[in-house]
């Protein structure tokens, strides 16, 4: 997990930014409940208790049991206000107070049954009302604060009662608009939290994705060879996508409510400890579910992302080769092929489904039923009087704040396992290291494209060696080609020089030095292949023949006028601009070859390899090649791989190999005066043609 967030460090400034949007979005919804309880118990249902300053005054005489205790007593004369012999104090100052001992304190004649309103530094307006009804009110002309009980209140007038709680209204007026403006911050800075967290998790996404393929780029044949494209492509779009999910909806979303349970715990001990501990201890059941159910659902989504990769990679390889399928009549044995890892994807969904739907529920079963018990207690807690009812709606609230992430996070868990799994195939990957080992900085513009081979053993599988012992020598500016019967090497001296795969023992020396001392792009810079199979990409003409390089239009079609592909090109629907589909299904084999012989022609290399170059040729097209071919071979030095002994009379040497040997060389006329191998290649094929 910790490596995913490395790929933060780029994007501090913005996480940071991201943060405090989320903070203050949180820190906003977190004050809604202590505004609302304000409202209740400050304006719309404020209420006092009256308490008699007789016996607050005789604490410490004879008849300590029927007075408040000590310490109530102090807080009571400290926080009260006094008014004609009696102390109107407010009801949280007696909240630690049972209900016993209240009616205690009611009997005792120190505590007043009936709930007060308090009137404090009243207005010319509201002391009008007292005037008028003054047998409600107590206290006295030389006070600055009365009292009237809440159920005489009722016997006001409207117009009297609006008047009396002016300043109640007032602040109502107030505290709505702080709520409202609240709402507006919450909305404002979660928009800003999401787009900054979704923009960070595009961002790592790309990121990735760059970093694989790069990583992918300078793997190894070997490595290429053996991983199925399927896994690989899985792996580059569906795995990273699961980290982008992580990022935009996890990472944020736990962050989120990780401050949010937080915060509600911190505003829960501000405003009773004792009911917040009682709501802490009631979460600890949810986080041992967590921790129990972990390791399970973990396990569920490997398994699953394994079977996703295993698809991809089957569908890969028959929609790629399904004109065999269909050639050979395949189409029910893949169909079957492809049911069975789909029945297995399905079953390891299920599993992951079936976790899942028990997990969930219960997480909401016990959150819920925390809870009720919770409201369930603090209702009680309300009805004795030891806590108002602004208390018990904000606690109220602030627990179904403090649970809502505990679900939050039980729906998501699947998707941070998920995230979790695909990260641990994705690391995986880029830490397979596979490559061929590019040490030099040295680049080829002084090497001119001698060749040499000096004792070369290669073999693509241990122990079955392809290459024995090869020691050859082509000179600069010469044309070799190479025949062999299939299987003798010819492809893979090709690869060796190309430093597609290094040799097992000895060396391969270029102008004399070894070519592993060059580094990679000067090599393939200076010698490049023409195969017999040509790829060519997505897109258009001219695209496929630069090739990643800045090239003008006019040397792209002088390329191509000197390959004759220039005289296909022209009569396509949009010449250079046509776009080539994927697999160059809309050109033909020689079509996609004579763009193969541009793109050299184009890059202008010191060494060309022509690897069966011709073999898919037709004779019409091969002879349109020869005068493209004579230009390119010209002050070059080149190698020639063919089965077509025809294409390679004129070259100036001639080797032939066997099992990785070569055991003749020279030219055309000496080596069918030799009468040996080539002899009879020679003799073979021409027998057969004719």
């Amino acid at each position: 997990m910790m490596r995913l967030f490395a790929y933060l460090k780029p994007y501090k400034f913005i996480l940071s930014l991201t943060l405090l949007a989320l903070i203050i979005a949180t820190g906003a919804e977190l004050y809604l409940p202590v505004i609302l309880k304000r409202t209740l118990d400050e304006n719309l249902l404020r209420r006092e208790n009256r308490v008699s300053l007789h016996y607050r005054r005789a604490v410490g005489g004879d008849s300590e049991t029927l007075m408040p205790a000590k310490d109530i007593a102090q807080s009571l004369t400290e926080n009260g206000v006094e008014i004609s012999g009696s102390l109107f104090v407010s009801p949280h100052l007696l909240s630690n107070l049972s209900e016993r001992d209240r009616k205690a304190a009611v009997i005792a004649g120190w505590l007043d049954a009936d709930d007060w309103y308090l009137i404090q530094n009243p207005n010319d307006d509201v002391l009008e009302v007292i005037g008028r009804n003054s047998h409600l009110f107590f206290g006295e002309s030389q006070d600055s604060s009365y009292a009237i009980r809440i159920i005489d209140r009722k016997k006001l007038s409207m117009a009297d009662l609006r008047i009396l709680r002016s300043g109640d209204i007032e602040s109502l007026k107030s505290r709505s608009l702080q709520y409202l403006l609240l709402l507006l911050g919450v909305l404002l800075f979660s928009f800003a939290q999401v787009y900054l967290a979704s923009w960070i998790g595009q961002r790592i996404m790309a990121d990735i994705r760059r970093e694989l393929l790069a990583h992918l780029a300078r793997q190894s044949l070997h490595y290429l060879g053996k991983t199925p494209v399927g896994s690989l492509v899985s792996r580059v779009a569906n795995d990273v996508e699961t980290i982008n999910e992580f990022f935009t909806n996890v990472t944020i979303s736990f962050m989120k409510d990780g401050v949010i349970m937080i915060g509600v715990f911190v505003v829960l001990f501000l405003l009773n400890s004792h009911l917040a501990l009682i709501a802490l201890a009631a979460s600890i059941p949810i986080l041992i579910l967590f921790a129990v159910f972990q390791k399970s659902i973990r396990e569920a989504f490997r398994l699953v992302r394994a079977k996703v990769s295993s698809v991809n990679a089957y569908l890969s390889e028959k929609l790629g080769g399904m004109s065999t399928v269909q050639l050979f009549n395949a189409q029910n044995r893949s169909r079957k092929d492809f049911q069975k890892r789909g029945r297995d994807l399905l079953n390891a969904e299920l599993r992951q489904i079936k976790i899942m739907a028990v997990f969930r529920p219960i997480v909401d079963l016990m959150a819920s039923a925390v809870v009720a018990l919770i409201i369930w207690y603090f209702a009680g807690l309300h009805d004795m009087g030891l806590i108002s009812l602004g208390v018990l709606i904000a606690f109220i609230e602030l627990i179904r704040k403090f649970f809502q992430p505990v679900k939050d996070i039980a729906e998501k868990f699947n998707i941070l396992q998920s995230a979790i799994a695909g990260g641990e195939r994705i690391f995986d990957m880029i830490d397979t290291v596979d490559r061929i080992e590019d040490r030099s900085s040295l680049n080829t513009e002084r090497l001119n494209g001698q060749i040499s081979f000096e004792n070369v053993h290669f073999s693509y599988v241990p122990g079955e060696p392809v290459i024995r012992g090869l020691n050859l020598q082509i000179q600069n500016g010469q044309t070799v080609a190479v025949v062999g019967a299939t299987g003798a090497g010819k492809t893979t001296i090709a690869n060796l020089i190309t430093r597609f795969w290094e040799p097992d023992e000895g060396r391969i020396l270029m102008d004399g030095r070894n070519i592993q001392d060059i580094s990679l792009i000067s090599l393939r810079q200076m010698v490049q292949p023409v195969q017999q199979d040509v790829f060519l990409f997505a897109g258009s003409v001219a695209d496929n023949i630069a090739l990643g390089l800045n090239m003008s239009r006019e040397r792209i079609i002088e390329a191509a006028r000197l390959s004759r592909a220039d005289q296909f090109v022209r009569k396509l629907p949009k010449g250079y601009d046509t776009e080539i589909f994927e697999g160059a299904g809309n050109l033909s084999a020689g079509q996609r070859q004579l763009i193969a012989f541009a793109r050299i022609i184009a890059h202008n290399p010191k060494v060309i390899i022509l690897d069966e170059a011709t073999a898919n040729i037709d004779t019409e097209t091969e002879k349109l090649l020869q005068a493209g071919v004579a230009y390119l071979l010209k002050n070059r030095t080149a190698i020639i791989v063919a089965h077509r002994l025809s294409t390679i009379r004129l070259v100036d040497r001639i080797m032939v190999l066997s099992h990785g040997m070569l055991i003749e060389e020279g030219t055309h006329e000496e080596l069918i005066q030799k009468r040996g191998v080539y002899h009879n290649l020679y003799k073979l094929q021409f027998a057969t043609d004719a």
